[in-house]
């Protein structure tokens, strides 16, 4: 997708409409589909995910079994930040639509979460740093890597020495999936007939983006984190790895 789209005003859009889809794209989760048992299952599988990345820290980087602060980027509405809460003292979701941190707060204060903060960007989010554990779950990929790349160093300065980082991105994707600049020909015509039939602008739409993975690590080596563990992810044919990795102690 292009680097153009205001993908920021899309994300709030998909907030006001369809938030739990929009996090995960699974058509259980549409808004005219959710119940109350719908909704805990949703929330219930960040459970799984926070397990997963907090035993890959404790495994790899022997990280402790409970931290002082913590911060999700790309909160959305709260599936991943909820059960990082549990696991520290205060936390802080990031998330750049006011949408989207509404449902959150929601959710928040049913569970009666009042040590953690919602705001809207990592700059915010220092405020109440330093962190001992910054995370970001299938979120980088919605964002034009330029841009990233920026919120990647500034999530890594919110880390205080000796913290650690869970971060996922996105690096390639199978043939089908392909961008136009890379598809064949057969499949760039059809996409610009399709354009030209399809003349406004999808309202809320979700966009994918691939990163050159040698920048996100020169770009953690250089801001503390020299050492650092790759898993392979395969969403649908999207390809990329979580980045674990520990900051230098000062």
């Amino acid at each position: 997708m292009s680097s153009e789209r205001d993908t920021d005003s899309d994300w709030n859009q998909l907030g006001e409409v369809d938030p739990f889809w929009a996090v995960i794209t699974d058509e259980r989760f549409r808004a005219e589909k959710m119940d109350k048992t719908t909704r805990e299952a949703f929330y219930e599988s960040g459970f799984g995910n926070i397990d997963q990345f907090h035993f890959a820290l404790k495994h790899y980087f022997s990280a402790p079994d409970h931290f002082d602060a913590c911060l999700d980027f790309g909160a959305g509405v709260g599936r991943l930040l909820v059960p990082m809460a549990k696991r520290a003292n205060t936390a802080v979701g990031v998330d750049i639509a006011g949408s989207m941190r509404a449902v959150c707060q929601v959710r928040l204060d049913e569970l009666g979460l009042s040590q953690v903060k919602l705001v809207a960007t990592p700059k915010e989010a220092a405020e109440f740093g330093p962190f001992d554990w910054v995370n970001s779950f299938i979120v980088l990929q919605h964002i034009p890597p330029a841009r990233g790349l920026a919120l990647i160093a500034d999530l890594i300065a919110t880390v205080r020495p000796g913290g650690f980082l869970s971060l996922h991105v996105t690096t390639f994707r199978d043939a089908h999936l392909m961008s136009q600049d890379t598809a064949g020909s057969v499949r760039k015509l059809l996409r610009q007939v399709r354009a030209s039939i399809v003349s406004a602008p999808q309202i809320g739409q979700i966009s994918m983006f691939d990163y050159d993975l040698g920048e996100v690590l020169a770009l953690l080596t250089r801001a503390g984190c020299p050492r650092f563990v790759l898993e392979h992810t395969d969403h649908g044919g999207h390809h990329g790895f979580m980045v674990y990795a520990q900051k230098v102690a000062g």
